[in-house]
């Protein structure tokens, strides 16, 4: 049952960052000076209306690529826990 516990995990963690994102997006969440990707994207939407979108293009791209590896990494406990590979 560990297996699947933890692919449970895996999984909610991704969602939950996605979420975090976006209520920080929002301005609900963490405020500046503090950290946040979904602060990075609100802060970095300026820059995209002025032709320079890097700002808002890389925490946007963090957000995905980290919720993406965790939901391969979900996938892959899930399947070794039920006895697949």
């Amino acid at each position: 049952i560990f297996g699947v516990l933890l692919a449970l995990a895996a999984l909610a963690f991704s969602y939950a960052l996605v979420d975090l994102a976006a209520i920080s997006y929002l301005g609900f969440g963490l405020q500046p000076p503090q950290a946040d990707w979904g602060t990075m994207v609100a802060q970095g939407q300026l820059g995209i209306q002025q032709g320079a979108p890097q700002a808002a293009l890389a925490a946007g791209g963090a957000i995905v690529l980290t919720a993406i590896a965790f939901n391969i990494l979900g996938e892959t406990v899930a399947n070794r826990s039920r006895g697949g590979r």
